[in-house]
């Protein structure tokens, strides 16, 4: 019984530990300006899952913003990530690091 608690707080903590270095290493975000509706943003959030490092993606229409979160501290490769909103069709600018974590930029987007 005492090995089963042991495991449960190792796991949690090591949990705890990647969900704390992948808000470390950083938020991101590209503008998609043609972007105009929840459809047009599934497809571009489905497309930038497909890119090395990126961990999480939110796209919202209304602000025509994809954010997301990388699992390394150079981020995603801007020209990757460009080529992902393209093969989605849309043209991406305004790449670049956020000041705040993804869970922040996240629920400031939602909120909006």
């Amino acid at each position: 019984m005492k090995a089963i608690a042991l495991l449960s707080l190792v796991l949690t903590s090591a949990l705890s530990l990647l969900s704390l270095r992948a808000e470390e290493a950083g938020a991101y975000q590209v503008k998609v300006p043609e972007m105009k509706c929840a459809g047009c943003a599934w497809s571009i959030g489905e497309e930038l899952k497909k890119v090395d490092h990126i961990t999480e993606v939110f796209v919202d229409p209304k602000t025509k913003v994809a954010i997301f979160s990388v699992d390394n501290a150079e981020g995603a490769d801007e020209k990757a990530v460009l080529a992902a909103v393209k093969a989605a069709g849309y043209e991406g600018s305004g790449y670049g690091k956020l000041k705040t974590t993804f869970a922040e930029a996240k629920a400031a987007l939602s909120k909006s």
